[in-house]
């Protein structure tokens, strides 16, 4: 008895055949994790040492890209001046005691349980994104200002996610 089963096999994305094609695909792929970005880190709360290890792993790889095309932000979100912050009429010296307060006053958790289909999901989208970065730091040599546009707008959501 043959017993049916699923095999998946994994080619590369970089295609040799035309060289305008690689940034099509690289450009799709940034465009649709942006927009699925919401979705990637629903449950970062709940693993954090998994989630801020992609996604600190994909920040420098997108950094990387943008100082290969030399197009480097001049403040990419990992570092900010010290100032205060403010929720609620209180005021803030640090992100820690920020974090503390939204935690208990406005953070009224709407995953009670995890979903382990979504957070598989989001883990293979990190990882998906973090293989196509390594691709395109290796063999991409085009670029676009959509692409430039959309990296920076990448690294300054996981700035933004890694800060809080």
């Amino acid at each position: 008895m043959v017993v049916p089963t699923t095999v998946y096999i994994r080619f590369p994305l970089y295609n040799y055949s035309h060289k305008y094609k690689n940034l099509d695909k690289i450009i799709d792929v940034v465009k649709h994790f942006l927009e699925e970005y919401e979705q990637i880190i629903l449950h970062k709360d709940l693993y954090r040492g998994v989630f801020h290890s992609y996604l600190r792993e994909i920040r420098m790889k997108v950094k990387h890209l943008l100082a290969k095309f030399q197009a480097a932000p001049y403040d990419d979100g990992s570092w900010r001046a010290d100032k205060e912050l403010f929720c609620c009429g209180l005021a803030f010296d640090d992100a820690g005691d920020l974090r503390r307060h939204y935690r208990a006053v406005h953070n009224d958790p709407f995953v009670r349980y995890t979903n382990t289909l979504e957070l598989k999901s989001s883990l293979a989208k990190l990882d998906h994104m973090r293989h196509r970065l390594d691709e395109y730091i290796n063999f991409g040599r085009e670029y676009n200002l959509e692409l430039l546009t959309n990296l920076k707008r990448v690294l300054k959501k996981i700035s933004n996610t890694l800060k809080f």
